[in-house]
Protein backbone atom coordinates (compact mmCIF):
# COMPACT_ATOMS: atom_id res chain seq x y z
CA UNK A 1 0.00 0.00 0.00
CA UNK A 2 1.92 3.09 -1.04
CA UNK A 3 1.52 6.21 1.20
CA UNK A 4 0.46 9.05 0.13
CA UNK A 5 2.76 11.79 -1.45
CA UNK A 6 4.06 14.06 1.04
CA UNK A 7 2.48 18.07 -0.38
CA UNK A 8 5.22 20.38 -1.67
CA UNK A 9 4.56 22.80 1.29
CA UNK A 10 4.54 20.46 3.71
CA UNK A 11 6.66 22.50 5.87
CA UNK A 12 4.49 26.04 5.99
CA UNK A 13 1.66 24.05 5.80
CA UNK A 14 2.89 22.42 9.16
CA UNK A 15 4.25 25.29 10.34
CA UNK A 16 0.15 26.96 9.89
CA UNK A 17 -0.96 24.00 11.59
CA UNK A 18 1.10 24.72 14.68
CA UNK A 19 0.18 28.23 14.44
CA UNK A 20 -3.47 27.26 15.14
CA UNK A 21 -2.64 24.77 18.22
CA UNK A 22 -5.43 23.03 17.65
CA UNK A 23 -4.02 19.37 17.63
CA UNK A 24 -5.20 17.21 20.91
CA UNK A 25 -7.45 19.68 22.07
CA UNK A 26 -10.69 19.20 23.51
CA UNK A 27 -14.05 18.35 21.69
CA UNK A 28 -16.05 21.44 20.89
CA UNK A 29 -20.00 21.36 20.28
CA UNK A 30 -19.32 24.00 17.22
CA UNK A 31 -17.82 21.34 15.14
CA UNK A 32 -19.45 18.24 16.51
CA UNK A 33 -22.97 19.73 14.52
CA UNK A 34 -20.72 20.04 11.57
CA UNK A 35 -19.48 16.63 11.75
CA UNK A 36 -23.46 15.73 12.02
CA UNK A 37 -25.05 17.83 9.75
CA UNK A 38 -22.36 16.04 7.23
CA UNK A 39 -23.27 12.88 8.00
CA UNK A 40 -27.14 13.46 7.91
CA UNK A 41 -26.93 15.52 4.47
CA UNK A 42 -24.87 12.38 3.03
CA UNK A 43 -26.70 9.67 4.32
CA UNK A 44 -23.71 7.86 5.95
CA UNK A 45 -22.86 6.37 9.29
CA UNK A 46 -19.32 8.25 9.41
CA UNK A 47 -18.31 11.62 9.44
CA UNK A 48 -14.58 13.35 10.69
CA UNK A 49 -13.15 16.81 10.73
CA UNK A 50 -9.69 15.32 10.23
CA UNK A 51 -6.22 16.78 10.42
CA UNK A 52 -3.35 15.69 9.17
CA UNK A 53 -0.51 16.38 11.65
CA UNK A 54 3.82 14.91 10.64
CA UNK A 55 2.98 11.31 11.44
CA UNK A 56 -0.94 10.97 12.22
CA UNK A 57 -4.25 12.08 11.54
CA UNK A 58 -6.09 13.46 14.11
CA UNK A 59 -10.00 13.83 14.81
CA UNK A 60 -11.31 17.21 15.98
CA UNK A 61 -14.41 16.09 15.70
CA UNK A 62 -15.84 12.31 14.76
CA UNK A 63 -19.72 10.62 14.24
CA UNK A 64 -19.31 7.07 14.18
CA UNK A 65 -15.92 6.80 14.98
CA UNK A 66 -14.44 5.70 18.45
CA UNK A 67 -10.78 6.08 17.28
CA UNK A 68 -9.57 9.49 18.04
CA UNK A 69 -6.45 9.57 15.18
CA UNK A 70 -4.70 7.14 13.35
CA UNK A 71 -1.23 6.93 11.57
CA UNK A 72 -0.56 9.00 8.64
CA UNK A 73 0.61 6.09 6.19
CA UNK A 74 -3.45 4.95 6.52
CA UNK A 75 -5.36 8.07 5.82
CA UNK A 76 -7.59 8.59 3.26
CA UNK A 77 -6.74 12.35 3.57
CA UNK A 78 -3.44 12.91 3.64
CA UNK A 79 -4.39 11.75 -0.05
CA UNK A 80 -7.05 14.40 -0.36
CA UNK A 81 -4.31 17.67 1.01
CA UNK A 82 -2.60 16.70 -1.70
CA UNK A 83 -4.80 19.06 -4.66
CA UNK A 84 -6.48 21.40 -1.70
CA UNK A 85 -8.74 22.54 -4.42
CA UNK A 86 -10.52 19.49 -5.40
CA UNK A 87 -12.88 17.04 -2.90
CA UNK A 88 -11.07 13.62 -2.64
CA UNK A 89 -13.66 11.06 -4.05
CA UNK A 90 -13.31 7.35 -3.73
CA UNK A 91 -16.23 5.21 -4.61
CA UNK A 92 -15.17 1.84 -3.67
CA UNK A 93 -11.69 1.49 -1.73
CA UNK A 94 -11.78 -2.42 -1.95
CA UNK A 95 -10.98 -2.06 -5.97
CA UNK A 96 -8.85 1.62 -6.13
CA UNK A 97 -5.64 0.80 -5.86
CA UNK A 98 -4.44 3.33 -3.65
CA UNK A 99 -6.76 2.24 -0.90
CA UNK A 100 -7.38 -1.82 -1.25
CA UNK A 101 -4.80 -2.97 0.75
CA UNK A 102 -5.40 -0.25 3.65
CA UNK A 103 -6.14 -1.83 7.00
CA UNK A 104 -9.01 0.30 7.28
CA UNK A 105 -10.13 -1.64 4.28
CA UNK A 106 -9.05 -4.73 5.31
CA UNK A 107 -10.25 -4.23 8.70
CA UNK A 108 -12.26 -2.25 11.00
CA UNK A 109 -14.02 -0.19 10.54
CA UNK A 110 -14.43 -1.48 6.70
CA UNK A 111 -14.20 1.70 4.99
CA UNK A 112 -15.72 1.52 1.04
CA UNK A 113 -16.74 5.23 0.56
CA UNK A 114 -14.69 8.17 1.51
CA UNK A 115 -15.26 11.73 0.22
CA UNK A 116 -13.21 14.58 1.97
CA UNK A 117 -13.16 18.25 1.37
CA UNK A 118 -9.66 19.66 1.99
CA UNK A 119 -9.55 22.32 4.73
CA UNK A 120 -7.68 25.47 2.76
CA UNK A 121 -6.33 28.11 4.73
CA UNK A 122 -6.04 31.53 2.84
CA UNK A 123 -2.38 30.60 2.22
CA UNK A 124 -3.27 27.69 0.38
CA UNK A 125 -2.37 25.00 2.38
CA UNK A 126 -4.64 21.70 3.43
CA UNK A 127 -4.31 21.28 7.25
CA UNK A 128 -6.96 18.25 6.49
CA UNK A 129 -10.78 17.67 5.93
CA UNK A 130 -14.01 17.47 6.51
CA UNK A 131 -14.90 14.12 5.15
CA UNK A 132 -17.62 11.45 5.26
CA UNK A 133 -17.62 6.97 5.17
CA UNK A 134 -19.90 4.39 4.50
CA UNK A 135 -18.92 1.16 4.52
CA UNK A 136 -20.73 -0.04 1.59
CA UNK A 137 -19.81 1.33 -1.97
CA UNK A 138 -22.06 5.04 -2.66
CA UNK A 139 -22.00 8.17 -5.16
CA UNK A 140 -23.47 11.07 -3.31
CA UNK A 141 -25.10 13.33 -5.27
CA UNK A 142 -24.09 17.03 -6.69
CA UNK A 143 -25.92 18.31 -3.74
CA UNK A 144 -24.31 16.58 -1.07
CA UNK A 145 -20.94 17.29 -2.67
CA UNK A 146 -21.46 20.55 -2.86
CA UNK A 147 -23.03 20.76 0.97
CA UNK A 148 -20.17 18.88 2.04
CA UNK A 149 -17.72 21.31 0.69
CA UNK A 150 -19.67 24.51 1.89
CA UNK A 151 -19.57 22.81 5.85
CA UNK A 152 -15.75 21.99 5.20
CA UNK A 153 -15.39 26.53 4.88
CA UNK A 154 -17.46 26.94 7.82
CA UNK A 155 -14.88 24.61 9.52
CA UNK A 156 -12.38 26.51 8.70
CA UNK A 157 -13.78 29.41 9.52
CA UNK A 158 -13.78 28.21 12.54
CA UNK A 159 -10.33 27.30 12.80
CA UNK A 160 -9.32 30.97 11.55
CA UNK A 161 -11.64 32.18 14.56
CA UNK A 162 -10.41 30.24 16.71
CA UNK A 163 -6.66 31.27 15.79
CA UNK A 164 -7.99 35.27 15.85
CA UNK A 165 -9.48 34.66 18.76
CA UNK A 166 -5.92 33.81 20.65
CA UNK A 167 -3.93 36.35 19.06
CA UNK A 168 -6.46 38.49 20.35
CA UNK A 169 -5.77 37.53 23.90
CA UNK A 170 -2.07 37.61 23.31
CA UNK A 171 -2.07 41.12 22.59
CA UNK A 172 -4.35 41.93 25.16
CA UNK A 173 -2.10 40.18 27.57
CA UNK A 174 1.09 41.98 26.10
CA UNK A 175 -1.01 45.67 25.82
CA UNK A 176 -2.00 44.30 29.27
CA UNK A 177 1.93 43.93 30.63
CA UNK A 178 3.26 46.77 28.42
CA UNK A 179 0.78 48.64 30.92
CA UNK A 180 2.40 47.29 33.60
CA UNK A 181 5.81 47.77 32.87
CA UNK A 182 4.99 51.22 32.23
CA UNK A 183 3.40 52.06 35.64
CA UNK A 184 6.50 50.29 37.00
CA UNK A 185 9.06 52.54 34.69
CA UNK A 186 7.42 55.33 35.97
CA UNK A 187 7.15 54.85 40.04
CA UNK A 188 10.30 53.83 39.96
CA UNK A 189 11.90 56.59 37.32
CA UNK A 190 10.30 59.24 39.58
CA UNK A 191 12.06 57.92 42.52
CA UNK A 192 15.26 57.65 40.84
CA UNK A 193 15.26 61.64 39.31
CA UNK A 194 13.79 63.17 42.73
CA UNK A 195 16.92 61.13 44.55
CA UNK A 196 19.76 62.99 42.84
CA UNK A 197 17.61 66.41 41.98
CA UNK A 198 16.56 66.57 45.81
CA UNK A 199 19.92 66.28 46.73
CA UNK A 200 21.12 68.60 43.69
CA UNK A 201 18.56 71.27 45.05
CA UNK A 202 19.56 70.78 48.83
CA UNK A 203 23.28 71.57 47.96
CA UNK A 204 22.22 74.74 45.72
CA UNK A 205 20.39 76.14 49.09
CA UNK A 206 23.37 75.11 50.99
CA UNK A 207 25.74 77.01 48.71
CA UNK A 208 23.91 79.76 49.48
CA UNK A 209 24.94 80.01 52.79
CA UNK A 210 28.18 81.35 54.19
CA UNK A 211 30.73 78.45 54.35
CA UNK A 212 34.34 78.20 53.61
CA UNK A 213 36.11 77.32 50.78
CA UNK A 214 36.58 73.52 51.46
CA UNK A 215 33.19 72.78 52.35
CA UNK A 216 31.66 75.08 48.83
CA UNK A 217 34.86 72.68 46.89
CA UNK A 218 32.88 69.70 48.34
CA UNK A 219 29.53 70.27 47.87
CA UNK A 220 30.62 71.20 43.96
CA UNK A 221 31.96 68.41 43.54
CA UNK A 222 28.50 66.17 45.27
CA UNK A 223 26.75 68.43 42.65
CA UNK A 224 28.57 67.01 39.61
CA UNK A 225 28.20 63.41 41.13
CA UNK A 226 24.29 63.97 41.09
CA UNK A 227 24.33 65.47 37.75
CA UNK A 228 25.94 62.64 36.14
CA UNK A 229 23.63 60.51 37.36
CA UNK A 230 21.04 61.97 36.01
CA UNK A 231 22.65 62.31 33.12
CA UNK A 232 22.87 58.48 32.99
CA UNK A 233 19.58 57.53 33.80
CA UNK A 234 18.30 59.77 31.23
CA UNK A 235 20.56 58.47 28.96
CA UNK A 236 19.36 55.13 29.67
CA UNK A 237 15.64 55.81 29.13
CA UNK A 238 16.28 57.68 25.67
CA UNK A 239 17.93 54.15 24.51
CA UNK A 240 14.87 52.45 25.99
CA UNK A 241 12.40 55.18 24.12
CA UNK A 242 14.13 54.58 20.72
CA UNK A 243 14.32 50.58 21.39
CA UNK A 244 10.56 50.95 22.02
CA UNK A 245 10.05 53.20 18.94
CA UNK A 246 12.60 50.62 16.91
CA UNK A 247 14.81 53.76 16.50
CA UNK A 248 17.76 52.86 18.01
CA UNK A 249 20.65 52.93 15.97
CA UNK A 250 24.37 52.40 16.35
CA UNK A 251 27.43 53.48 14.56
CA UNK A 252 30.28 50.70 13.37
CA UNK A 253 33.85 52.33 13.88
CA UNK A 254 37.08 51.13 15.20
CA UNK A 255 37.33 51.24 19.15
CA UNK A 256 40.13 51.07 21.35
CA UNK A 257 38.75 49.15 23.61
CA UNK A 258 41.23 49.56 26.46
CA UNK A 259 41.01 53.40 25.86
CA UNK A 260 36.89 53.35 26.43
CA UNK A 261 37.24 51.75 29.82
CA UNK A 262 39.64 54.89 30.91
CA UNK A 263 37.16 57.16 29.95
CA UNK A 264 34.30 55.28 31.45
CA UNK A 265 36.13 55.29 35.07
CA UNK A 266 36.19 59.53 34.26
CA UNK A 267 32.64 59.42 34.95
CA UNK A 268 32.41 56.75 37.22
CA UNK A 269 35.46 56.56 39.88
CA UNK A 270 34.56 59.99 40.65
CA UNK A 271 31.46 58.81 42.45
CA UNK A 272 32.87 55.90 44.35
CA UNK A 273 35.15 55.25 47.24
CA UNK A 274 35.89 51.61 46.60
CA UNK A 275 38.95 51.06 44.56
CA UNK A 276 38.57 49.37 40.90
CA UNK A 277 41.35 47.35 39.18
CA UNK A 278 42.24 47.89 35.75
CA UNK A 279 43.91 45.43 33.83
CA UNK A 280 43.31 46.46 30.30
CA UNK A 281 45.18 44.98 27.39
CA UNK A 282 44.95 46.14 24.03
CA UNK A 283 42.04 45.80 21.98
CA UNK A 284 40.33 46.84 18.80
CA UNK A 285 36.52 46.32 18.50
CA UNK A 286 34.12 47.07 15.67
CA UNK A 287 31.21 49.24 17.70
CA UNK A 288 29.71 52.44 18.27
CA UNK A 289 32.15 54.29 21.66
CA UNK A 290 29.65 55.92 23.41
CA UNK A 291 27.38 52.92 23.70
CA UNK A 292 30.57 51.26 24.47
CA UNK A 293 31.13 53.66 27.65
CA UNK A 294 27.53 53.36 28.20
CA UNK A 295 27.88 49.80 28.80
CA UNK A 296 31.15 49.75 31.34
CA UNK A 297 29.52 52.68 32.99
CA UNK A 298 26.86 50.96 33.83
CA UNK A 299 28.45 47.73 34.32
CA UNK A 300 30.52 49.55 37.25
CA UNK A 301 27.61 51.37 38.46
CA UNK A 302 26.00 47.86 38.99
CA UNK A 303 28.97 46.67 40.76
CA UNK A 304 29.93 49.77 43.13
CA UNK A 305 26.65 49.64 44.42
CA UNK A 306 25.40 46.23 44.47
CA UNK A 307 28.99 44.43 44.54
CA UNK A 308 31.41 43.72 47.19
CA UNK A 309 34.70 45.85 47.92
CA UNK A 310 36.83 44.52 45.25
CA UNK A 311 35.78 45.52 41.57
CA UNK A 312 37.92 44.86 38.69
CA UNK A 313 37.80 45.72 34.84
CA UNK A 314 40.08 43.82 32.67
CA UNK A 315 39.94 43.69 28.75
CA UNK A 316 41.81 41.26 26.20
CA UNK A 317 41.25 39.59 22.84
CA UNK A 318 40.42 35.77 22.52
CA UNK A 319 39.41 33.70 19.64
CA UNK A 320 38.98 36.66 17.57
CA UNK A 321 37.08 39.14 19.88
CA UNK A 322 37.32 41.39 22.24
CA UNK A 323 36.49 40.93 25.83
CA UNK A 324 35.73 43.09 28.73
CA UNK A 325 34.96 41.90 31.59
CA UNK A 326 33.67 43.62 35.01
CA UNK A 327 34.18 41.22 38.35
CA UNK A 328 33.32 41.76 42.10
CA UNK A 329 33.04 39.88 45.32
CA UNK A 330 29.63 40.87 46.39
CA UNK A 331 26.95 38.04 46.77
CA UNK A 332 25.75 37.63 43.28
CA UNK A 333 23.05 37.58 41.89
CA UNK A 334 20.16 35.33 43.47
CA UNK A 335 19.85 31.55 41.08
CA UNK A 336 16.14 32.67 40.20
CA UNK A 337 16.90 36.09 39.04
CA UNK A 338 19.90 34.92 36.97
CA UNK A 339 17.66 34.60 33.63
CA UNK A 340 15.53 37.44 34.18
CA UNK A 341 18.26 39.94 34.66
CA UNK A 342 18.74 41.74 31.20
CA UNK A 343 14.58 41.78 31.10
CA UNK A 344 13.30 45.31 30.85
CA UNK A 345 12.31 46.43 34.79
CA UNK A 346 13.77 43.87 36.52
CA UNK A 347 15.34 43.95 39.39
CA UNK A 348 16.46 40.75 42.06
CA UNK A 349 14.25 39.70 44.48
CA UNK A 350 16.93 40.59 47.29
CA UNK A 351 18.08 43.95 48.53
CA UNK A 352 21.44 43.41 48.78
CA UNK A 353 21.66 43.09 44.96
CA UNK A 354 18.91 44.25 42.32
CA UNK A 355 19.79 44.98 38.42
CA UNK A 356 20.96 48.42 38.21
CA UNK A 357 18.78 51.87 38.50
CA UNK A 358 15.79 52.00 37.03
CA UNK A 359 15.63 48.35 36.25
CA UNK A 360 17.17 49.73 33.03
CA UNK A 361 20.69 49.28 32.89
CA UNK A 362 21.36 45.39 32.15
CA UNK A 363 18.68 45.26 29.75
CA UNK A 364 19.94 48.24 28.00
CA UNK A 365 23.53 47.17 28.12
CA UNK A 366 22.72 44.34 27.02
CA UNK A 367 20.23 45.44 24.10
CA UNK A 368 23.56 47.68 23.20
CA UNK A 369 25.63 44.63 22.87
CA UNK A 370 23.81 43.01 20.49
CA UNK A 371 23.16 46.16 18.47
CA UNK A 372 26.99 46.20 18.24
CA UNK A 373 26.92 42.11 17.11
CA UNK A 374 28.20 41.77 20.70
CA UNK A 375 26.89 39.84 23.77
CA UNK A 376 26.77 40.27 27.06
CA UNK A 377 26.35 37.81 30.09
CA UNK A 378 26.40 37.01 33.81
CA UNK A 379 28.05 34.08 35.65
CA UNK A 380 29.19 33.41 38.97
CA UNK A 381 32.05 31.84 39.53
CA UNK A 382 35.38 31.47 42.37
CA UNK A 383 33.06 33.78 44.30
CA UNK A 384 32.56 36.52 41.69
CA UNK A 385 29.86 38.09 40.15
CA UNK A 386 31.13 38.51 36.05
CA UNK A 387 29.81 40.35 33.88
CA UNK A 388 31.05 39.80 30.17
CA UNK A 389 31.45 41.94 27.39
CA UNK A 390 31.96 40.48 23.86
CA UNK A 391 32.66 42.34 20.62
CA UNK A 392 33.62 41.98 17.35
CA UNK A 393 37.65 42.32 16.55
CA UNK A 394 37.98 45.59 14.51
CA UNK A 395 38.12 46.46 11.00
CA UNK A 396 41.12 48.36 11.39
CA UNK A 397 39.09 51.59 9.73
CA UNK A 398 41.34 54.73 9.17
CA UNK A 399 40.33 56.91 11.97
CA UNK A 400 39.74 55.11 14.76
CA UNK A 401 37.84 56.33 17.89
Amino acid sequence: MPPAPIPANEAERLQELRELDILDTLSEATYDSITFLASQICEVPIALVSIVDEDRQWFKSRIGLEAQETHRDLAFCAHAIIEPDELLIVPDASSDVRFKANPLVTGEPNIRFYAGAPLVTPNGSALGTLCVIDRQPRVLSGEQLASLQALSLQVMALLELRFTVRELREQQAALQEASRLREVLMGTVSHELRTPLTAIIGFIEFLNEDIDAETRSDIVQRLGRQAGDLQHLVDDLLIAARAEADSLNVESVDVALDTQVELALEDVSAAVTKDISVDTLPCRATADPARVRQIIRNLLTNAVRYGGPSISVRTFEHEGTCHLVVLDDGPGIPTGDREHIFERFHQASTATYVASSAGLGLPISRLLAEKMDGALSYRHESGHSVFELTLPMGRALARPA
